[in-house]
């Protein structure tokens, strides 16, 4: 893949995260939502307040990064120039491992993270030091993981998709799909769902690596967002489709832009955003719009829907933008364990 195709991928990419109560992994997300913040990474790292429109702490800002992982009180990210953990309160680097490489944001499941990168190397690795456990080369570049049915599965440029043991990185399966993997496998139920530039999607028993069912779009189709039985797939001209997750059946199409940046499943709404700033949010069955308009600029990663305001990032200032759609009181903060209590 040339680094240009990547870097759409990749942007594209951002929304994908956790795919509902059941998953049993963290995975990367842009923007990330966390309690009572919001990180957002793409030049640099950046996290926001609620009470303020402008950045508490900016890190890494002279770095190529990817999409942060929670873990904790600290985020992992992937970035040009290995792969970093950073204090969520404080922006500090704590550690940073595989400088040499250019490493994509991990998955992350309890003390363990397993992080992939252009060299072709599966990582397993601790959360609070960083330290090595196992590692694994595959040819061509090779994306994060899902973490399925006790099975790491993972493909890349190679065209092969892997089911790994996650203890010992040991290869349990191979399926080879003919074509290169757009981004990283995605999780929901039993299965794990990928993307190709052949334009097919696939969904694949992660225990074993059989075919469960497969489609072809006429242009190429991102990772998919998985949620409430349902897949979404925002296609590269712009068209977003639902999928039936169980048999692949079209439920809804929606034509958008070709400049469609994001789209999060946030709030029991889809919501896309568009490069110039133009945000439409969608219902999740049948993508009926509910609501549009646009941001004061280029956002610089996709909007998010949270407690019924859409938040963005724009300018380049990096100021955090604020739309309230639903009327009412604010619902309560949540009585978790906030971010603003990490060092």
């Amino acid at each position: 893949m040339r680094p240009g195709v990547l870097a759409m991928v990749l942007m594209v990419a951002g929304w994908l995260g956790p795919v509902g109560p059941a998953a049993a992994a963290d995975y990367p997300e842009n923007p990330l939502v966390a309690e009572a913040a919001l990180f957002a990474s793409r030049q640099g790292v950046m996290r926001f307040d609620a009470s303020s429109d402008r950045p508490r702490w900016r890190a890494l800002s002279d770095e190529q990064t990817f999409e942060p992982v929670w873990a904790g009180c600290r985020l992992l990210v992937g970035t040009s120039a290995g792969l970093v953990a950073l204090g969520a309160g404080s922006g500090d680097l704590l550690w940073r491992r595989f400088a040499d490489a250019t490493v994509f944001s991990p998955t992350r499941d309890g003390e363990h993270a397993y992080a992939a990168g252009r060299d072709g190397v599966l990582r397993a690795l601790t959360v609070e030091e960083g330290q090595v456990l196992w590692t694994r080369r595959f040819e061509g570049w090779i994306y994060p993981p899902a973490l399925q049915a006790g099975m790491l599965v993972t493909g890349g440029q190679e065209g092969v998709l892997a089911g790994l043991d996650p203890a010992t990185g040991a290869i349990r399966w191979r399926r080879d799909l003919g074509q290169e993997l757009v981004y990283r496998p995605v999780a929901e139920g039993d299965s794990v769902y990928v993307t190709t530039f052949a334009g097919e999607v696939l969904a694949i028993d992660a225990a074993s690596g059989a075919v469960r069912w497969r489609r072809r779009e006429p242009v190429a189709v991102a990772s998919p967002r998985a949620g409430n039985g349902r897949l979404y797939l925002p296609r590269f001209d712009g068209v977003l489709l639902v999928l039936d997750a169980a048999t692949g059946q079209r439920l809804a199409r929606r034509p958008l832009e070709d400049d469609l940046m994001a789209v999060h499943l946030d709030e029991e709404a889809v919501v896309a955003t568009h490069a110039d700033g133009r945000v439409v949010v969608l219902a999740p069955d049948d993508l009926a719009v509910r609501w549009e308009g646009e941001l004061s600029g280029p956002p610089s990663v996709g909007v998010r829907l949270v407690e019924g305001s859409l938040l963005g990032v724009v300018g380049p200032e990096s100021r955090l933008e604020s739309r309230r759609l639903l009327s009412g009181e604010r619902p309560a903060e949540s009585t978790g364990s906030p971010v603003s209590a990490c060092p």
